[in-house]
């Protein structure tokens, strides 16, 4: 539990979903051991944080996808691109609405999208827009 809770979770619920069916695959004993674990999850989140900030996006990108492919090839997982699209695409969009106070005109015109396809897109990932003063600078 310890290392399970040390760990950053960038993937969040789904990336503990995919340790949790990567070790069950993996691992033939009756109880899944801390060293299993540890293995499977890599460095603790202090030791991996200096390394993560001083890469560049792309290649922490790169890193997530390798993982991530990597373990859906052990699990024979059906549509691993719509997730890992909606796992980027909604954060996306749910601060480029926030940076354009919830105007999905402005917002679709700075995805690069028509504002049908954007409304789509709301609905599939479940996005509430929220129409308001301008957002706090840190998403923008």
């Amino acid at each position: 539990m310890a290392a399970l809770m040390a760990h950053s979770w960038p993937g969040n619920v789904r990336e503990l979903e995919n340790l949790m069916r990567r070790l069950a695959a993996l691992c033939p004993d009756e109880v899944i051991g801390r060293e299993a674990v540890e293995r499977e999850l890599g460095p603790p989140a202090e030791a991996a944080l200096p390394a993560a900030e001083a890469e560049g996006f792309a290649a922490q990108l790169e890193r997530y996808l390798r993982a991530r492919v990597a373990a859906a090839a052990n699990l024979q997982a059906a549509d691993l691109h719509a997730e890992i699209v909606a796992e980027i695409e909604a954060p996306l969009i749910r601060l480029t609405l926030a940076a354009t106070r919830g105007n999905q005109i402005r917002a679709a015109a700075l995805l690069g999208l028509n504002r049908n396809t954007l409304r789509k897109k709301l609905r599939e990932l479940g996005i509430d827009v929220v129409r308001g003063p301008a957002a706090p600078a840190e998403l923008v």
